[in-house]
């Protein structure tokens, strides 16, 4: 059982962050573990989720950490290194819980309320190479914007102060990454979101073929089935796993399941597996048979081997993915405050 871990002083206008975080936490087509931040601005103070802690753990304990607004604010303009650190109000984050790695996005937005998440829906038009295009239509009569991928945190951040600079917005489509809306109200956030995704919605792709037992080899090579249902509809398909074995599509996988996808398309073939290893790649596709994880892969491994699957039946048939760069994948796996993330995933892990 996850303790409370709540202070007296806690706002209760943060209750229904807490419920909307939870509901949308659980929902593995909006986050996937971990992934995703909610955030509420209240009387100077930022209240935003942190960094490794799960949405869907809202409830149960405060996952929200406060940081003073304007100090933020400033040092993101002064073009500080670390905006947020000295910020964090101490006395009121008694487990030195460290802000989310998106703290400057949603400090430099002006909304009241404001909403990341990894939506599969969101994900599967912002990888493709003309994203952008695809989008206008869609979104057109919101206050919307396009910002090409930028890795996650300051740099984000500073890529969407420039697109700022042209107008306001309401929506952000974050390419080969996810969403952000802003709204006065959580129900007002909770209303646009579910707008956004009634828009960008599209028919899933239908995949044939059943998931077959894997045989003995699977184990001795450290290798186990992947536990989600969905997750194995990515192997079933010839064209989901070219696209899945072409490249790294947004930062969540990289950072759990490593670069790309390994296939096996002989199933049992240890030199190919020692290969995928040493590239750092958890994720194994067996075509026509399922999907294999590293048998020390956690939850968060399998939540998002899932949002793979997820993502791809929703390609159109006619998509062109751009897929994040060598230089992106190394700068994700090599991030400390990445490292924090999947360290906290693993003591969630161990207490459930």
């Amino acid at each position: 059982m996850v303790g409370t871990g709540r202070l007296g002083a806690r706002p209760a206008a943060l209750d229904a962050l807490d419920r909307f975080s939870a509901r949308i936490g659980r929902d593995i087509e909006q986050v996937q573990a971990a992934g995703g931040n909610t955030s509420l601005k209240l009387d100077g103070v930022l209240y935003v989720k942190a960094s490794g802690l799960w949405l869907a753990d809202a409830p149960v304990r405060d996952v929200f950490v406060p940081v003073r607004l304007d100090p933020v604010r400033e040092a993101i303009a002064a073009d500080a290194a670390d905006p947020v650190t000295a910020a964090v109000v101490g006395e009121r984050n008694p487990e030195g819980l460290r802000p989310s790695i998106e703290t400057t996005l949603h400090a430099l937005l002006p909304h009241p309320v404001v909403v990341h998440t990894h939506s599969v829906r969101t994900i599967a038009l912002a990888v493709c190479a003309d994203a952008e295009a695809r989008l206008v239509s869609r979104l057109d009569g919101l206050a919307w914007a396009f910002v090409p991928y930028c890795k996650p945190g300051l740099p984000l951040t500073q890529a969407v102060a420039q697109r700022l600079q042209r107008g306001a917005c309401d929506v952000l489509v974050l390419g080969n990454h996810g969403l952000v809306v802003g709204a006065e109200s959580v129900d007002a956030a909770a209303r646009l979101l579910a707008e956004v995704e009634r828009r960008l919605d599209v028919p899933v792709r239908a995949t044939d073929g059943t998931v077959v037992e894997f045989g003995s080899w699977a184990q001795r090579e450290g290798l186990r089935p992947a536990i989600h249902p969905k997750a194995h509809r990515t192997a079933l398909d010839p064209r989901l796993v070219e696209i899945a074995s072409g490249g790294s599509l947004y930062p969540d996988h990289v950072i759990f399941l490593g670069p790309a996808s390994a296939v096996l398309p002989g199933g049992d073939d240890g030199a190919a597996i020692a290969r995928a290893r040493e590239k750092g790649q958890k994720l194994f596709l067996v075509p026509g048979k399922g999907v294999l994880l590293a048998d020390d892969a956690d939850r968060s491994a399998d939540e998002l081997a899932a949002c793979l699957a997820l993502v791809l039946e929703r390609l159109s048939a006619d998509a062109r993915c751009r897929y994040l760069t060598h230089e992106d994948e190394a700068a994700l796996m090599n991030w400390d405050a990445e490292a924090h993330r999947k360290e906290l995933a693993r003591a969630r892990d161990a207490s459930a």
